[in-house]
């Protein structure tokens, strides 16, 4: 089944696709930039002001708002998900939120990707917004990578909290070890990585404010707890590429809602995604 509803990928501009280190008043220094390269990530703090935090927690009150949970729907839920009463992410969410498009064009962020890019521009490759709502499942270890093979291995992911993120309400835990290689089994969607793999590599809790930042690659092994509290914990994750790799968000959203829609029986197929 070919889905209702494809993202139109943005034109391709090749001018101004490279920036010199010099040009980049926002990049990484080169503690940070040796510090993702090493451990897999980087976590950055009062990134975003009190201001953008507000105007992105209102836009996300307005997407769960208008969100119709009241039959299926690839763009919000999981298919089988006993959380039907809940919106449990908006997956992608730039193409209705021209906020959080900007924000994916930001230079506060697209120089510090720059930063890890060589200077080449960052190409957006997946949005979504995960409200994780209160007493909400977690996800097992795992790489990004395991549902993203085949694409560029450039690609990373910025998450941005709205809410503070803690052990309580399965803030992103992660590990280091990412430059041994893909660790799942090739060719597949599912499963998660042994946890005994990693245990001579750090393991780090990412509590973060809102207005923080963390920047991850796809290969950095991570998970998270279940939420445990009464609040949603509510983060954006963009995933973005090397510019040179090309443009990729069309191709991924095509092969993820195909994919969705190959686990939902003929009765549930959805019509609409919002």
């Amino acid at each position: 089944m070919k889905p209702a509803f494809l993202p139109s990928p943005r034109p391709f501009q090749p001018v101004f696709q490279h920036l010199p280190e010099t040009n980049l008043p926002y990049g990484l220094n080169p503690e940070q930039v040796q510090q993702y390269f090493q451990r897999g990530f980087v976590v950055l703090r009062q990134v975003l002001t009190d201001e953008d935090i507000a105007d992105l927690r209102a836009e996300a009150a307005r997407l769960v708002e208008t969100a119709d949970i009241s039959q299926p729907n690839l763009r919000i839920k999981n298919p089988g998900s006993s959380e039907q009463e809940w919106v449990w992410k908006v997956d992608p969410c730039c193409d209705v939120s021209p906020l959080i498009s900007n924000l994916c064009r930001d230079r506060r962020l697209t120089d510090k990707l720059r930063s890890l890019y060589g200077g080449y521009a960052p190409r957006l490759f997946k949005d979504k917004l995960i409200i994780k709502p209160p007493h909400s499942h977690g996800n097992g270890l795992h790489q990004d990578y395991n549902w993203w093979q085949g694409f560029p291995q450039s690609l990373l992911s910025v998450s941005i909290p709205l809410d503070s993120t803690n052990r309580e309400n399965g803030c992103t835990e992660m590990w280091t070890g990412w430059q041994r290689g893909f660790l799942h089994q090739a060719g597949t969607l599912d499963g998660q990585i042994d946890r005994e793999l990693l245990k001579q590599e750090e393991h780090v809790y990412v509590e973060m404010e809102p207005g923080d930042m963390a920047i991850f690659h796809s290969l950095t092994p991570h998970a998270a707890s279940p939420n445990e509290t009464e609040s949603p914990r509510r983060v954006l994750f963009l995933s973005f590429n090397d510019c040179r790799d090309g443009e990729h968000r069309t191709s991924h959203y095509e092969h993820y809602f195909g994919y969705l829609g190959r686990r939902l029986s003929d009765d549930e197929r959805p019509n609409y995604f919002w």
